[in-house]
């Protein structure tokens, strides 16, 4: 989240002294000094309210998209285990699409938050804007939007297949490696619940950490079909 929130801190200014570069005010109401001042005062309370915003979108995203991938990736044969991406895995593409929807909340409550302050602050943005300011802004979250849902599509594409034969893990890019139990090198307890290493022949390694819980009875299936006791 404070990575996020600092992208936000330097880039939102940088996105908003473009478009004031982009789209010079032809607003025919200028505002004095004092109420530049007090009306830049008051913008705070939308960028607290956009962090707030952000930050619950970014947990509700993250843990929609961890619930969509085990649904995505659900078997129904008993002898397969399936491993999904958890929720600590998803907050990163939960964050990018946080941030983004957050304008849209932020855009709902902005005339509650100012109050009577709104219309003074709608002549300070088409001021500093220009009146064209909100197709821009459109344009930009859109495009952030498809940015957000195709990091979104990819994190979800990472998961584990185990059968008593072999492992498959499907990479963020659909590429595919496929392990037999003989290949597995070593598997090694991180010391909490659902959270082992487990490597393989050819230095790839599998942290458990970032999938959904993983229940004992998965880590005995491969300790016992791969020869490896558990190292604790």
């Amino acid at each position: 989240m404070l990575i996020g929130f600092f992208a936000i801190a330097v880039l939102l200014p940088v996105v908003r002294y473009a478009l004031r570069r982009l789209s010079p005010a032809r607003q025919l109401t200028v505002l004095d000094a004092s109420e530049l001042k007090y009306i830049q005062r008051q913008e705070w309370k939308l960028t607290v309210a956009y962090f707030f915003f952000a930050a619950v979108l970014s947990v509700f995203a993250a843990g929609v998209l961890a619930m969509l991938s085990s649904i995505l990736y659900a078997s129904g044969q008993r002898d397969i285990y399936v491993l999904t991406p958890n929720f600590q895995a998803l907050f990163a593409p939960g964050l990018l699409l946080g941030l983004t929807l957050a304008v849209l909340p932020l855009r709902a409550a902005q005339s509650s938050l100012l109050g009577h302050d709104y219309n003074l602050y709608q002549t300070y943005m088409q001021q500093q804007e220009g009146h064209n300011s909100s197709r821009s802004y459109r344009i930009l979250f859109l495009v952030m939007l498809v940015i957000a849902a195709l990091g979104a599509w990819y994190a979800m594409r990472w998961h584990v297949t185990i059968t008593k034969q072999e492992i498959s893990v499907s990479s963020f890019l659909q590429q595919d490696h496929t392990y037999s139990m003989q290949d597995i090198s070593s598997i090694q307890s991180l010391g909490r619940e659902g959270a082992y290493l487990i490597s393989f022949n050819d230095a790839r390694i599998i942290n458990t950490a970032y999938l959904k819980p993983v229940q004992p009875e998965t880590i005995a299936l491969l300790s016992q079909y791969s020869g490896k006791r558990v190292i604790h």
